[in-house]
């Protein structure tokens, strides 16, 4: 999909008309220097490029796939992240260590999903 050589905020979701929403909603939201990939070895492979500031990760990528692996890659930079699910929190959990930002649950609105973001990259 979208990679950049460097990013500030990163959107990991296999759905590429919910990527292109979320991506469309952060620009006009003021937010620039987005990727956005719809798999784990795009994320993984953009993370290497340019950590970003923030990260966006669906849970849940289809094919038996699921966004931890790129989860425990941004923990290990330090680098927070949310993630996008329809999942509840009892039917998915996070494992335990990982520096996660906050939990979104799909579908979200426009409003929620900034102030989020905002919030994230503000560090509250």
């Amino acid at each position: 999909m979208n990679q950049m050589t460097n990013c500030d905020i990163l959107i990991l979701e296999d759905e590429a008309i919910i990527a292109m929403d979320i991506e469309m909603t952060l620009e006009e939201a003021g937010h620039g220097k987005i990727a956005v990939c719809s798999t784990v070895e795009e994320a993984i492979a953009q993370i290497e490029k340019s950590a970003p500031k923030l990260a966006l990760l669906d849970y849940n990528l289809g094919h038996g796939t699921n966004s931890v692996p790129v989860a425990k890659r941004l923990s290990e930079r330090s680098v927070p992240f949310i993630i996008l699910s329809g999942y509840t929190e009892s039917t998915v959990q996070i494992p335990d260590g990982l520096s996660i930002a906050g939990r979104l649950a799909k579908p979200f609105q426009t409003a929620e999903l900034v102030a989020k973001v905002e919030s994230a990259l503000n560090g509250s």
